[in-house]
């Protein structure tokens, strides 16, 4: 057994050496380096940041309505003999008609990303924030600006959309993922 590994061994040992061996005559190898961008993980990316969009998006009632399922989180109120029980809910909004007005016109942006018609969703969006300058949806906008834009393929102003979102609301749970897309915006610029 050890004459064969033995006799293996040198026999491979010669062609271990001629492929060693470096040619010195040969003429020096130009070669060239190409960065490949790969345009498919950025579109997934924002695919991923739309997901996550849509977990910061108000419902409106119209779009609650038709759920088959409610659930209630807590109920406060004033139980009288007369009825039922009566929620309130501080700071509800949903019963405010220019509330409503403003959520659906957000919607109605967010829809049009959905449906990927992301020029249309740009000018929405951009139409919300001149008539709802002081929104508490402003938030949820500047980053559906900054992901539309990118899906356009406008990078540099989704790189600007998305700073002003960090730079504005530096606390909201997206911002870190806002970062994230601005350096891979960065990247496929």
């Amino acid at each position: 057994m050890g004459r064969t590994l033995l006799f293996c061994w040198l026999l491979g040992m010669p062609l271990t050496l001629v492929h060693a061996q470096i040619d010195t005559s040969a003429s020096a190898i130009d070669v060239e380096i190409q960065v490949v961008e790969d345009k498919g993980a950025a579109q997934r990316l924002l695919n991923h940041m739309w997901s996550k969009l849509r977990g910061y998006v108000p419902r409106s009632e119209q779009s609650t309505s038709t759920g088959g399922r409610t659930l209630i989180a807590g109920v406060g109120g004033v139980e009288s003999t007369t009825g039922g029980l009566q929620p309130y809910w501080k700071g509800d909004r949903r019963e405010d008609p220019d509330y409503i007005k403003e959520v659906d016109a957000f919607l109605d942006a967010v829809e049009l990303a959905d449906a990927g018609k992301f020029e249309q969703a740009t000018e929405a969006l951009n139409a919300f924030s001149d008539s709802y300058p002081a929104s508490s949806l402003d938030p949820n906008v500047q980053f559906a600006l900054g992901l539309a834009y990118g899906q356009l393929g406008k990078d540099a102003e989704g790189v600007a959309a998305l700073e002003l979102f960090a730079e504005r609301y530096p606390e909201h749970p997206l911002v870190s993922d806002a970062n994230e897309l601005i350096q891979v915006l960065r990247l496929t610029n």
